[in-house]
């Protein structure tokens, strides 16, 4: 498949293949690869690569900042919780701050909350004036560009992000000056076959994307002391490859993790 796949984004058909759901195709995913690299080289070299994009700030800019969906329910019955007054949350890959604008929805924060979203610079274009907008409701929201700016956090939170960032998590989690008590998770492809890469075409840009085996996430968690608390089905997201129907996934999990004292 991999090698199929190379001659064709790389030929005259390229464009089409890619263009797909632009012209009425219903999957976002194209190609089975064993890597990111493997993924990334067979990206056309005009293609945008990421989110890093102009068009994403625009995306984000017009974004609702508490739209909720089923499987962001147990996400807010843990924080509530799980959080205190002066706790500080890493949302990485959180976009606008979305979790913490969605908990608002539903209750108050406690006093003297750091939340900190880390992202690729233009969401966080977005994320800044969305919260400049905000005004008293984005209070306890910041942006770092990178995780060293981050500082510690009680809870690690990442939704619908993991699988589009080429580091491990538990690499992400090593470089914080202490590992987090929490971690929430939300709207991680998983599933009970082999870990592979595929490619996910947003229509401005296409992004190499992780599709994960459910044991090895879990167990790499554990290594580090974390037990599994709860898992949830996140039936608002699902994926099946371009030209590969069978190969799907019908729900994304969402997954609590504690560290062990």
């Amino acid at each position: 498949m991999n090698r199929l796949t190379l001659k064709l984004v790389k030929s005259p058909l390229g464009s089409l293949i890619f263009g797909a759901t632009r012209f009425g195709h219903s999957s976002k995913w194209i190609g089975i690869f064993s890597t990111w690299a493997e993924a990334m080289a067979v990206i056309p070299t005009a293609s945008p690569v990421g989110y890093d994009q102009e068009e994403a700030t625009r995306v984000y800019l017009t974004y609702p900042t508490a739209l909720v969906r089923p499987g962001d329910y147990p996400v807010l019955l843990h924080l509530r919780n799980i959080l205190t007054a002066g706790a500080r949350v890493l949302d990485v890959g959180g976009s606008i701050g979305m979790t913490y604008y969605m908990a608002q929805k539903f209750y108050t924060l406690p006093e003297s909350l750091d939340w900190v979203v880390f992202d690729v610079p233009a969401v966080l274009e977005a994320g800044r004036q969305v919260a400049l907008r905000e005004g008293g409701k984005s209070k306890g929201l910041r942006f770092v560009d990178s995780l060293g700016e981050a500082g510690p956090c009680d809870v690690f939170c990442s939704t619908g992000a993991l699988q589009l960032i080429e580091e491990p998590l538990t690499r992400m989690l090593e470089q914080l000056p202490q590992l987090p008590g929490h971690i929430l998770l939300n709207r991680i492809p998983v599933w009970e076959g082999k870990a592979i890469v595929t490619l996910n075409d947003q229509g401005f840009s296409i992004c190499p994307y992780k599709i994960f085996n459910r044991g090895d996430f879990v167990h790499s968690l554990e290594q580090l002391g974390y037990k599994l608390v709860d898992d949830w089905e996140c039936p608002e997201s699902k994926f099946s490859i371009r030209f590969q129907p069978r190969t799907r996934l019908d729900s994304y999990r969402g997954f609590y993790f504690r560290r062990n004292a």
